[in-house]
């Protein structure tokens, strides 16, 4: 499906079968990956506490600092990144490019470090992005990108179609079964699948390159999970609402589970009600996260 241009009109059918192609495939597994952190702190909510200590550097495994252009990295290797971007360095590897690089050996390639950092999820246009903040230089009358709030409503209009092919909403809460881990889990990948196609209804999304497309999903996948949990449990004060119309009681037996619950409903769900927060400011603050770059979106 992004082999080429977006297709805007893609089936149901063609929407599924993405999970089963290389893309999805790497699309879903890496975010369920990353997602361990989801139930053992929900890390994604703050900067703050995902940082506060034991996170490592997702390039050469020293203590990170924090989540810089996109990847979880010490100061180090945030630099290192930070110059050869900026100063547009073409690297070569001595070896067969694939050196160790870690605490002890990151300055030794900096060939495989460049590119372990992009592996990692490091954008370059997040640096880019960083400059034009601190030192903007857009000439008087240069006309600025803009993103149409009728693109972003078509964006979630697309999805709630889909989500109701997925599974049928019923607005009765007692009606709703109590989720397992597994479900969640489904949820989950239904969701990814889900940004998916909310994703190639942007046309800023779909003008990128084919890898500048993945870092994206891949980066901003667990916020979009949670985000999208938080906003569909507004009408409730004791549950968490998934995508697969299962709940999450706040006071569950599964305790993992039901700490996530908890967070989310106290930090998220709680101050977006309080904003009575409409469609459209949704839609934004959805785009808003997703294009978000380096540090994370403290929800």
């Amino acid at each position: 499906m992004f082999s080429g241009g977006c297709d805007r009109n893609a089936s149901g059918a063609k929407l599924l079968s993405f999970c089963f192609s290389p893309l999805g495939m790497f699309t879903i597994s890496s975010s369920i990956i990353s997602l361990g952190l989801f139930f053992s702190s929900v890390s994604m909510l703050s900067a703050s506490q995902t940082y506060g200590g034991g996170s490592h550097c997702f390039i050469c495994a020293d203590r990170a600092t924090g989540k810089h252009y996109g990847a979880s990295s010490c100061d180090g290797c945030k630099g290192f990144f930070r110059r050869s971007i900026r100063s547009n360095q073409t690297y070569n590897c001595r070896f067969n490019r694939q050196c160790v690089v870690d605490k002890d050996k990151r300055n030794q390639c900096r060939y495989c470090r460049l590119r372990k950092c992009f592996k990692a999820g490091m954008r370059k246009e997040a640096v880019q992005n960083e400059r034009d903040c601190i030192n903007p230089h857009r000439v008087k009358g240069q006309p600025v990108g803009t993103l149409s709030i009728n693109v972003l409503l078509q964006a979630e209009n697309s999805v709630q179609q889909l989500l109701v092919l997925f599974s049928p909403q019923s607005h009765d809460i007692s009606t709703k079964k109590t989720a397992c881990v597994g479900d969640v889990f489904e949820s989950m990948k239904q969701q990814l699948l889900l940004l998916v196609e909310w994703a190639k209804h942007i046309p800023e999304f779909c003008s990128l390159h084919i890898d500048d497309r993945v870092t994206l999903l891949r980066t901003h996948s667990a916020e979009h999970l949670i985000l999208g949990a938080a906003r569909r449990s507004l009408p409730y004060n004791d549950v968490i609402l998934l995508g697969n119309d299962f709940v999450i009681p706040l006071r569950g037996a599964e305790l993992e589970v039901s700490r996530v619950a908890i967070r989310i409903q106290e930090e998220l769900v709680k101050p977006l009600r309080e904003l009575d927060i409409t469609d459209k400011e949704f839609a934004c603050l959805r785009s808003i996260v997703f294009f978000a770059p380096g540090q994370p979106i403290p929800l």
